[in-house]
């Protein structure tokens, strides 16, 4: 229950902070060049956190500790991303067992998400907000009922559940990410797979 309220909270002020952003055509504004370099060169840097997750309508969710996030030049890297953790999409039940066995049998790889800046009037001072656009994860010769296939997993981007939070004078990020589909073969599965949750925050949080 605590997670749950923790994510009612921050997507609701994630909510909040961007359509305010947003208000009046005649106040837009888009950052510049220099802004969006300041800001990178503000978040630049190795990060350690604690990843949790949970499948949509889940009761509980999952974690792993002390995972590892770089800030480069051009977007975010989580290293070590339990490629695993995906398998908590699949539905349950026994026909769909060979898959989630797959799934849970993937070896970790890094996870790249390029970002984009949401605007406020008190960019770095302390905060921003970021549009988290994580690539797709693909795993390939998953064998599912002795057969190979190639799984791949997309994630939403340019949505509440799809946003980082960095603060400038506490060096801190935090991100959160959900799921899109499964694809096997290239070919969206509907009816077997459902959204997946992530938050990635610091370890003191």
């Amino acid at each position: 229950m605590k997670w749950n309220k923790w994510v009612v909270v921050f997507m609701a002020l994630c909510t909040m902070l961007t359509v305010t952003s947003c208000l009046g055509d005649d106040d837009k504004y888009e950052l510049s060049q220099d802004e969006m370099k300041q800001a990178m060169k503000a978040m630049k840097g190795t990060y350690t956190g604690k990843l949790k997750w949970q499948a949509t309508s889940g009761v509980k969710y999952d974690s792993l500790n002390n995972v590892s996030y770089t800030v480069n030049d051009t977007a975010i890297i989580i290293h070590n991303f339990p490629v695993s953790s995906l398998a908590a999409g699949v539905l349950e039940g026994s026909a769909n067992d060979s898959l989630r066995n797959a799934i849970k049998a993937a070896p970790a790889q890094d996870l790249v998400c390029a970002i984009a800046f949401y605007y406020n009037e008190n960019f770095l001072n302390p905060h921003c907000l970021l549009n988290i656009m994580p690539y797709s994860i693909f795993i390939k010769n998953a064998e599912i009922n002795t057969r190979k296939y190639e799984l791949q997993v997309n994630f939403l981007n340019n949505n509440t559940n799809s946003m980082g939070y960095f603060n400038n004078e506490r060096k801190t990020l935090e991100i959160n990410m959900r799921t899109y589909n499964l694809m096997v073969n290239r070919q969206e599965q509907v009816g077997i797979y459902k959204t997946v949750y992530f938050q990635l925050s610091p370890n003191d949080k």
